[in-house]
């Protein structure tokens, strides 16, 4: 039986192609935007704009990061100068390499500072092509109570999750609860589900 596996994602943020001017600069950020998203990083953009002069502003995104991707391509490829600077998920940044600047000179001082994994995912035939802007980790959540009421341990592998799934989803559809599923998850044809089919196969020594 195979035990539970942490995949770590990473979520960067990078910079498109574009001409600086001196003094200051008006600039275009682009990201999809989940929660809090924009709440923060408009704290920290302000920040950066009372530092140097520079206003930015925040193209907001649909949360899928597939829909994302799909519209970064299209302005990209049509060399459209109306982002600047674009949050791109950790699979992406590589795909369109030959879009983004190089940014191994301009971060040699502060390179030190970031996951060296990280670094290594979005380097492109030696050219560093985008940052990490956060890291991102996967969790599986369970029920207490449930977990309580049908007498069962937190399981620790997937064969055990499967068995302990089903003695609750039986249970509590032989209650009436016709709703009740022992196990959700991102399932769509979409991002999310590569990244929990990389962490099955991780998870059992592939990968």
């Amino acid at each position: 039986m195979k035990h539970f596996k942490t995949f770590t994602g990473v979520l960067l943020a990078a910079s498109a192609l574009m001409s600086v001017s001196a003094g200051a600069v008006e600039l275009n950020i682009v990201h999809g935007a989940i929660g809090k998203d924009n709440e923060v990083l408009r704290k920290e953009l302000d920040r950066y704009e009372e530092k140097t002069g520079n206003t930015v502003n925040i193209v907001s995104m649909p949360e899928s990061t597939t829909d994302q991707f799909g519209q970064y391509k299209l302005w990209l490829s049509a060399k459209s100068p109306d982002i600047d600077v674009y949050r791109i998920d950790v699979i992406g940044a590589p795909q369109l390499a030959d879009h983004f600047i190089d940014l191994t000179e301009a971060t040699a001082d502060i390179i030190d500072q970031f996951v060296p994994a990280a670094v290594e995912s979005q380097t492109v035939d030696g050219k560093l092509v985008a940052l990490p802007m956060f890291l991102g980790a996967p969790a599986l959540y369970y029920r207490t109570d449930l977990l309580e009421k049908y007498d069962q341990p937190v399981p620790e592998t997937w064969d055990q999750m499967t068995e302990t799934a089903k003695i609750i989803m039986d249970g509590e559809r032989a209650e009436g609860n016709g709703d009740m599923w022992g196990f959700v998850f991102q399932g769509a044809p979409y991002e999310g589900l590569t990244c929990n089919g990389q962490e099955w196969i991780y998870s059992y020594g592939g990968g």
